[in-house]
């Protein structure tokens, strides 16, 4: 989002532009490594295939992680996000491409202090929600 679109400019209800990403095994390996993964779910298939899912599980937390980058690339520094509350639903798969979703749900000015509170979710190519995120922002500018 250009600087010309400052919160008064956001309207409720505006979607949110969308960001792909792909989590193939190279992706994955190097958050495993990055966090000393020790949950073999994230990185043995064959473990992850005798609990009953199809393949690897990336970690929840790290697709989750994904939502502020949704929120940055639209916003750029214009907001800070107070909170963020995630629920989890179906798992993404090592491969899978995982789109980030999210539209502007409520406008408020609070104690001076412009918000926007937005509904993220992510999904995989079959449209199914793997997890959804309610989030806080708060503008840097002061009104």
């Amino acid at each position: 989002m250009s600087s010309a679109s400052a919160f008064d400019e956001i309207r409720e209800q505006v979607e949110i532009p969308s960001l792909e990403i792909d989590f193939a095994a190279a992706r994955n390996k190097d958050y495993c490594e990055l966090v000393n993964e020790i949950n073999p779910l994230h990185f043995d298939q064959e473990y992850a295939r005798a609990l009953g899912y199809k393949d690897i599980v990336v970690a929840g937390i790290f697709t989750a992680s994904l939502f502020p980058k949704l929120i940055t690339d639209w916003l750029g520094g214009q907001a800070v996000i107070e909170k963020m509350e995630v629920k989890f639903g179906s798992p993404a798969y090592l491969n899978d491409t995982v789109t980030y979703r999210g539209r502007v749900e409520k406008k408020v000015i609070e104690e001076g202090a412009k918000k926007l509170e937005c509904d993220v979710w992510s999904e995989n190519a079959a449209a199914e929600r793997l997890a959804s995120a309610t989030i806080l922002l708060r503008f840097q500018e002061r009104v």
